[in-house]
């Protein structure tokens, strides 16, 4: 569509018109419609007819402040959507997404994005992951917004304190984990700078050594009995729930990643020899699992009432449009089963689909599976990284503790 001459009042006809043919609840079209009215008002007291993108952020951004992350709270939320449905239309002419205004894009300032867009393209077409092409994509945008607030106008004006300068704003801001991220993308992209000449020196060797592991960390796991709750809370008994189920026993099951889950297409699915084949999102390799019984009759369950649609992807949105979920869909949907399910999650656990992944980990390890058919499981490329469980295994690890000898005892 995205028709520059629509008015504001004519595409909010439009796009109620069109909510109605999806099949959208009277309810939630007259709370959009509600919110479409804020926006005309807004627009008419800046003298604003016609619809666009831009205005529509503005709009969003003066209410709000930001646009920088996800709504923070339910009013933002039901703005965030009602305008976005606008936009989604505007530019699509359909509604295809939930939430397009709110989808992570990064940007980058115009003195620098020509050549971060060109180097990005590069490393993809090199074999980089999806998963860590975005997360390049994300440190990129941070430091070139940072070299904008400083008044660097060009690569070409950088200089190794510059350099460091942005590193140590990332060390009070982030997690080591991120900083250790940061750190490799920037060596790695500086390096490319001054080897096609937009630096005089390759400013990367400046850059700090960090070490950081991944076993510094403690995975966030959860007990066998605790997981059950977790799955027990589902009310099987409705469509969504059907589908939740599904999923998280996926997760709980198999120790697929949230990714690999809302990306499944029907392919994976081999019924004959009872397998899930997938290509990792994260890795991109090729992965086959054994679909066990329990999770085979849950996916079954939810397919016989899942929405009919031409889509590839095996779970969808349960309301219209149906749609694939977004990537932070299993987050959310996890999160609230870990709440509802009453179990006790100390502040800081992280409680989102990867722990049921770690505590499918934790439950091998207890029932004293090898590290390198852990490793198999989830797809682990060496068992170097399976290590990290290890801490988690409470009971294996009593097996390792000293005796502690006895104050004043002779001897010591």
């Amino acid at each position: 569509m995205a028709d520059s001459s629509i008015t504001i009042k004519k595409l909010t006809e439009h796009t109620g018109g069109e909510m109605r043919k999806g099949g959208y609840a009277e309810a939630t079209i007259a709370t959009y419609e509600k919110i479409w009215r804020m926006f005309l008002v807004y627009a008419n007291r800046n003298g604003v007819e016609q619809y666009s993108s831009e205005f529509a952020h503005k709009f969003l951004q003066e209410r709000f402040g930001t646009l920088d992350a996800l709504p923070r709270n339910y009013t933002q939320a039901e703005y965030y959507r009602g305008v976005c449905r606008l936009d989604d239309f505007y530019v699509h002419g359909m509604i295809s997404s939930k939430r397009p205004l709110c989808k992570r894009n990064y940007s980058y300032p115009p003195e620098y994005c020509d050549i971060v867009q060109v180097y990005l393209e590069k490393r993809k077409n090199a074999g980089l992951s999806r998963s860590r092409a975005s997360s390049y994509a994300l440190y990129l945008e941070r430091f070139t917004m940072h070299m904008q607030i400083t008044g660097i106008k060009s690569f070409g004006h950088l200089t190794a304190k510059n350099v460091q300068s942005f590193v140590e704003e990332c060390a009070e801001t982030y997690t080591a984990s991120t900083v250790s991220g940061t750190i490799g993308c920037l060596r790695v992209f500086l390096a490319y700078l001054n080897e096609i000449g937009e630096t005089a020196l390759d400013l990367g060797c400046f850059l700090p050594k960090v070490r950081y592991a991944s076993e510094d960390a403690i995975p966030s796991a959860f007990s066998a009995d605790e997981v059950n709750k977790v799955l027990s809370c589902i009310d099987r008994c409705n469509p969504k729930g059907k589908r939740d189920y599904a999923m998280l026993m996926l997760a709980a099951r198999l120790g697929m990643r949230a990714s690999d889950i809302i990306g499944m297409v029907f392919q994976n699915l081999k019924w004959e020899s009872s397998m899930i084949e997938f290509e990792q999102q994260k890795t991109g390799k090729s992965t086959s699992l054994p679909l066990l019984n329990d999770v085979g009759d849950a996916i079954i369950d939810y397919l016989k009432i899942r929405p009919q649609t031409d889509s590839k992807q095996v779970f969808l949105r349960m309301d219209p449009p149906f749609l694939p979920l977004a990537n932070c869909s299993l987050y959310e949907i996890t999160s609230n089963y870990m709440k509802r399910s009453e179990i006790h999650i100390p502040p800081g656990k992280k409680h989102g689909p990867h722990s049921l992944r770690h505590s499918l980990s934790s439950l091998l390890l207890e029932n004293s599976v090898p590290l390198p058919i852990i490793s198999g499981i989830l797809s682990h490329s060496s068992s170097d990284t399976t290590k990290v469980y290890l801490k988690i295994d409470i009971r294996q690890l009593r097996e390792c503790a000293l005796p502690v000898p006895v104050i004043g005892a002779v001897g010591v």
